[in-house]
């Protein structure tokens, strides 16, 4: 067929259409992924997340990485506060010194008892500083006194000076269940006899780093606690903190408080004053808000206070705000002023390239948020020759001058007003009363200008005035008539579910995305998210013919719960080795089971496994029943004559193979628990169930729970424990274990420093 078609419609039918002239014109994008293509950007701000341009924060209003509270401008917590795995907030106290715990019920930090106070003890401090959570563990540093000195004379202050040193200059590890004390860390005696650990910081890999202030390094440990190594280079460090792609933003304060920024292996600079903004998307969201001044504000975790006679909760305005010592400011206080904005800021991009000698550009257009008391003022230049950023400030004759006033969102456009030219040079001016700032997304620069007034006789633009008027005016029309052309060209996204809108437009009954569901019969359930929507559409058609069977309902419930979006794991790969011959006698690697997705149902009849008589033999595999498999009731045992009504269908005889037909179990994850997610479970399981079957839903909990969590022969086997090895009648390998010491099999013995301590679990009598 293609032999029969000219090569330029051949390629038509198999290339997407694009918008190009004569017919319809074309445009250049600039946004922050594509390049700004910016020639001169003064007091605009760029940001490194999600590439918007908008104007920065003044200087005075700007937050500092080196700020007192050790939050890094608002980037982590700061250091006397850590946030657990579960989401709770922790605090320390310096001034008492005690551990407090943030309780949302009561919204107030609570402290914990049987931890902390002054002292030299093993669970006290003498002078904390830095708190931090790793896993199921939590770090305290204890800086300890500089220096201790006796005021009595009688009294040796070498001594007491070592001691307290001795007790006091540690970093504290204990754990979170209970808080028992699991150890100390510390660095290698001989290298480090004198150490004041500041604060502490934990990376991906679990690894701990700690700021030594006296020694100028930061010391590193391995998840056990083992000392690794001081990474040097650090003059007088104070706080720590840890990004999502393990980088170290330490604090310096000689000879001027600064941060250094270096990576987890190596001292190496990598970056030196950076703003908080353009840092904010390189570490975790916070569940709160730090202040400049080092106040936490967990309003959002409050609960409610409750109403009066059963009213609805009532959420308290400046409740939640607490100082560094955990203690709550007053709810009337007012809270600092937000930051001011720059007045001004402009932009002015590259030579725009269309191509095309003496071309008429079209139009621009914006896409961002300009709120109220801001505004974008555009203006244009345009030239058949490349200038210079020179020859632009003093040959450009500037026009357009169009401005973009607030409050708008969207997409906002104004016509070129600038004469013929093949380059076209776009300047912007973003104006702001300093509370809010415009935000723009993207430009649009639409080329060239083909109105209706082409249509027209040659008489309507014969005078260059006139013509620079009615082509104005028709563009007002020209605009509309082209948004409905590309409606229709762009038709074919609102039948595909990847990109059909979801929400409802107006006074719409619906969304489009559900009115084409509903072209092949299928219901949404209220609960699911937009995103599930559009994947069980997608993948509806290959499920129709398998509606109403086990496999094509376990396909459903894979998508609800997000199983299929589970990327497999990789095979496994051959590690590099030196070539050598390996043993006759060694099997070779087991090669890696790639994930499978959970079975999720579970038909009842599968757990039957009957004995057939004269078929069947006793064992593992044989399952007898009795009388009470259906608990029928039955004459001198459960029933009475008088009470009790009796059934003849079904009878007796075929209780072992129907009570458990048409019945199947679905095993969930516990999360789904919810409500939301509950009812979506409960409305797909009812709608694409069998009307013949009855079904149950199951709460996997992370537990071994036979019978309720676990089924025998379905996901879980009962496996027996090894024996030991008795010498002459075993023979070594993987199904053997050999036994302990013949004193700790049984018997009275004891052995000092291992099985038992004079004076804690020991006395001689």
């Amino acid at each position: 067929m293609n032999a029969l078609v000219p090569s330029s419609m051949s390629s038509a039918l198999w290339t997407p259409w694009l918008r190009q002239p004569p017919h319809d014109p074309t445009s250049l994008l600039l946004n922050g992924a594509v390049g700004w293509r910016a020639g001169a950007l003064a007091d605009l701000a760029v940001g490194s997340d999600d590439g918007t341009m908008t104007l920065p924060i003044r200087a005075a209003d700007r937050r500092a990485l080196t700020e007192a509270s050790g939050s890094f401008g608002g980037l982590c917590p700061p250091a006397n506060v850590a946030i657990g795995p579960d989401g709770s907030i922790y605090l320390l106290d310096a001034a008492k010194p005690a551990l407090k715990r943030f309780d949302p019920c009561t919204c107030a930090f609570e402290a914990v008892p049987c931890i902390g106070g002054e002292g030299g003890e093993g669970r006290q401090w003498r002078n904390a500083h830095g708190i931090a959570v790793c896993g199921a563990d939590l770090y305290v540093c204890d800086t300890g006194l500089a220096d201790a000195t006796a005021g009595d004379p009688c009294v040796d202050a070498v001594a007491l000076r070592t001691r307290m040193r001795t007790e006091n200059h540690r970093v504290g590890v204990f754990a979170l269940k209970g808080f028992a004390l699991r150890g100390h860390l510390r660095p290698p005696r001989s290298d480090y006899p004198y150490w004041e650990p500041f604060a502490v910081a934990c990376d991906s890999r679990r690894r701990i780093f700690v700021t030594d202030f006296v020694n100028d390094v930061v010391h590193r440990f391995d998840p056990g606690g083992r000392w690794e190594e001081a990474l040097t280079g650090f003059a007088a460090p104070t706080y720590i903190a840890i990004d999502c792609r393990d980088r170290l933003y330490v604090v310096v304060n000689i000879p001027a408080p600064a941060v250094r920024i270096v990576d987890g292996l190596s001292a190496l600079v990598i970056d030196k004053d950076t703003d908080p903004a353009s840092l904010k998307p390189f570490f975790r969201q916070l569940p709160f808000t730090v202040e400049a001044s080092g106040v936490i504000d967990v309003s959002a975790q409050c609960q409610p206070l409750p109403g009066e006679c059963g009213a609805a909760p009532v959420p308290q305005p400046g409740r939640g705000r607490f100082d560094a010592h955990g203690d709550p400011l007053d709810p009337q206080a007012t809270s600092p002023p937000p930051p001011q904005f720059a007045s001004s800021g402009k932009y002015r991009s590259t030579a725009l390239d269309s191509k095309t000698y003496r071309c008429q550009w079209h139009r621009v257009i914006l896409h961002g948020t300009i709120p109220a008391g801001t505004q974008i003022v555009v203006r244009t230049f345009s030239a058949d020759e490349v200038y210079t950023d020179g020859q632009l400030d003093m040959l450009a004759d500037w026009r357009t001058d169009q401005a973009a006033r607030g409050p708008f969102d969207g997409a906002w456009d104004c016509l070129v007003r600038s004469g013929p030219g093949r380059y076209l040079w776009l300047a912007l001016e973003l104006k702001s009363n300093g509370s809010a700032t415009p935000r723009l997304d993207a430009m649009e620069i639409e080329f060239p200008r083909l109105g209706s007034l082409r249509y027209l006789p040659a008489v309507f633009g014969a005078e260059p005035v006139s013509g620079d008027f009615t082509e104005r005016l028709l563009a007002l029309f020209d605009t509309t008539i082209s948004g409905i052309e590309r409606m229709i060209d762009t038709e074919a996204r609102l039948f595909d579910p990847s990109s059909a809108p979801a929400r409802r437009d107006g006074r719409a009954p619906g969304d489009f995305l559900t009115w084409i569901a509903g072209w092949i019969g299928i219901a949404f359930d209220r609960n699911w998210e937009i995103a599930k929507r559009r994947r069980f559409l997608k993948h509806a058609g290959a499920l129709f013919d398998r509606r109403g069977t086990p496999a094509g309902l376990r396909a459903q419930l894979l998508m609800l719960l997000g199983f299929d979006r589970i990327k497999p794991c990789c095979d496994f790969v051959e590690p590099t080795e030196s070539c050598r011959c390996p043993p006759d006698n060694c099997a070779p690697r087991p090669k890696a089971e790639p994930w499978q997705p959970p079975p999720l149902v579970l038909e009842h009849f599968r757990l039957r496994r009957w004995l057939f008589v004269g078929r069947g033999r006793l064992g593992r595999e044989a399952t007898l029943w009795g009388a009470s498999i259906a608990n029928r009731s039955q004459l001198d045992e459960n029933a009475a004559v008088g009470r009790t009504q009796v059934l003849t269908a079904p009878d007796p005889l075929h209780d072992p193979f129907l009570v458990h037909a048409h019945r199947f179990t679905v095993f969930v994850p516990s999360r789904y628990r919810a409500d939301r997610a509950r009812k979506a479970l409960e409305n797909l399981l009812r709608a694409e169930s069998p009307a013949h079957t009855r079904w149950y839903l199951r709460f996997v909990e992370p537990r071994f729970r036979v019978g309720v969590q676990s089924m025998i022969g379905f996901d879980s086997v009962v496996g027996c424990v090894p024996q030991g090895v008795t010498l002459g009648d075993g023979a070594l390998g993987r199904a053997t274990v050999l036994t302990g010491p013949p004193q700790l099999a049984g018997g009275p013995a004891i052995a000092l420093g291992k099985q038992g301590r004079i004076g804690t679990t020991t006395q001689l009598s």
